[in-house]
């Protein structure tokens, strides 16, 4: 089933409305076209699907894991295993504009992200998280296949969907007119599986029921070990044989140590009676047709997501044009900003050098500065108090102190495929007074 917007919508508010914040993320499994994380809330365990794609688009909440009999394996399940098992579930909620949840997590003491985004009958997937405490955030975009560190230039995850067609002008307008439930898409994969070369379940269940009454027979023999117990005979002896099974006396043991022996076996024997004669119940209603599911393994193809396969994105960033950076002429420096995400690129390849400045709103979203000094001028306060009132300016931030990360250019490195990001080093972290821009910038 495929959710529209309003259809996610509703499934969004459903999860909210049952209180799983705090609560722990325990046993995650999978199917061919479900992901699937058993959250243990206050009083009930939940079971939130994923759908993986290719029609299966959206999320459910369900009281049951997925039937043994659709349970699969491959690498987005042991990634959401490794990532997310044990951790606490924190919330879950819907981009403004488009088909994509994001669910919230702690691990380490820290919030981490993973995001979804259906789109096309594709998953693509974000996932913003820490592999160690204290380690710095990764951040794993689905389509281009590795994680790295980010720089700060996107502070919304959501953006980072621009790229492979995030729509923000969708028309929130198209609802299904059923939203089936979870029992019934199991019910359909199951149908499907069963498609698929089950044709030998029958063998297979009267095989195993072979098997189950030859054990129970052997554990029915308990009652013979029983009775020579209560007529008190001798066990002094080194092996004792009872249809079959034998019980060995080794070393000095006393009368009282022997029948303990033989009381012990007979225990365990007993144990094994109840669990094989439930064992041989079920296999009995699997082959009377009166249980569903059926003994074997689904063999579906298994419905992946965007991971690394898709070289190019769908959607193209528009092309540098010369008027995405602006320069300003002082009398003692020259200084460069961004006026966007391509331009903010361009100023630090085409007119920075690798010795010149490099200042960014510490934390926050804003323009690139560039400062080029003369040759063998230091960078005095004033000039970078000067260069923090720019990007303050044309970042739109307000404050009279502004916090600002600085470095030189030569300590920049720029993120492939990602417009207006890089990822820095050696950089200072400082709170700048705003100075007056009257002079310095005529509009």
């Amino acid at each position: 089933m495929i959710q529209y917007y309003l259809d996610l919508e509703k499934q969004v508010k459903n999860i909210k409305e049952k209180a799983l914040s705090q609560g722990q993320i325990q046993k995650i499994y999978s199917t061919a076209y479900f992901i699937s994380l058993a959250i243990r809330a206050p009083g009930k365990t939940w079971h939130l699907f994923i759908g993986r794609g290719g029609g299966q688009e959206g999320l459910w909440l369900h009281d049951s894991p997925p039937p043994s009999v659709l349970r699969r394996k491959d690498n987005f399940l042991e990634y959401f295993r490794r990532h997310l098992s044990a951790c606490s579930f924190l919330d879950v909620s819907l981009d403004k504009y488009d088909r994509i949840a994001k669910l919230t997590y702690q691990k380490f003491g820290e919030e981490q992200s993973f995001l979804l985004f259906w789109k096309g009958r594709k998953l693509y997937f974000l996932h913003h998280y820490q592999e160690q405490p204290e380690a710095p955030f990764k951040l794993l975009l689905s389509w281009r296949g590795k994680a790295f560190i980010p720089g700060i230039e996107i502070t919304d995850l959501y953006e980072y969907f621009d790229e492979i067609g995030r729509h923000h002008d969708m028309k929130h307008d198209m609802a299904s007119p059923e939203i089936y439930g979870m029992e019934k898409l199991l019910e359909d994969e199951l149908k499907a599986s069963n498609l698929k070369g089950m044709g030998s379940a029958p063998t297979f269940l009267q095989r195993k029921k072979d098997n189950i009454e030859d054990d129970l027979r052997r554990t029915k023999q308990w009652d013979k070990l029983q009775a020579i117990l209560d007529k008190g005979e001798s066990l002094d002896m080194y092996e004792l044989k009872v249809g079959d099974h034998k019980i060995k006396f080794e070393g000095e043991l006393n009368p009282y140590e022997r029948r303990n022996l033989l009381f012990q076996k007979i225990k365990k024997l007993k144990r094994g009676e109840s669990i094989l004669s439930e064992r041989l119940k079920t296999v009995t209603d699997q082959l009377a047709g009166k249980e569903t599911t059926v003994a074997a393994t689904s063999t579906i193809p298994i419905t992946k997501p965007i991971w690394g396969e898709e070289k190019t994105p769908t959607f193209q960033a528009p092309k540098n044009t010369a008027d995405e950076y602006k320069i300003l002429s002082l009398e003692n420096c020259q200084i460069g900003v961004g006026l966007n995400s391509q331009g903010n690129d361009q100023l630090r390849n085409k007119w920075a050098n690798k010795e010149d400045y490099w200042i960014h709103l510490d934390g926050q979203k804003s323009s690139h500065v560039v400062i080029k000094l003369p040759t063998g001028q230091a960078l005095d306060p004033q000039t970078l108090n000067l260069g923090a009132s720019i990007v303050a300016h044309f970042s739109h931030f307000n404050a009279d102190w502004i916090p600002i990360i600085y470095t030189q250019v030569k300590n920049l490195k720029g993120v492939s495929g990602a417009a207006g990001m890089v990822i820095y080093k050696k950089e200072k972290h400082l709170q700048c007074p705003r100075v007056n821009l009257d002079n310095v910038i005529k509009d």
